[in-house]
């Protein structure tokens, strides 16, 4: 479950904006240069590790 805006942040990007990059210029929709999607997929591992890094202590979920 989406608990914060980082979390809600972090998914539309991995799932919506990258990945729609890439089919449209499969698709031959866009022509950007080979390093702007070098980079996005470079983002995209980031958003990847974030997600699943080690939580901080203020990060921890507390259980009733």
């Amino acid at each position: 479950m989406i608990k914060n805006f980082r979390n809600l942040l972090a998914l539309l990007i991995a799932v919506i904006v990258f990945p729609s990059i890439w089919v449209l210029q499969g698709l031959g929709m866009l022509n950007l240069p080979g390093e702007v999607i070098g980079m996005t997929i470079a983002v995209e591992t980031l958003i990847a590790q974030f997600y699943w890094r080690k939580k901080g202590q203020d990060e921890t979920v507390s259980k009733p």
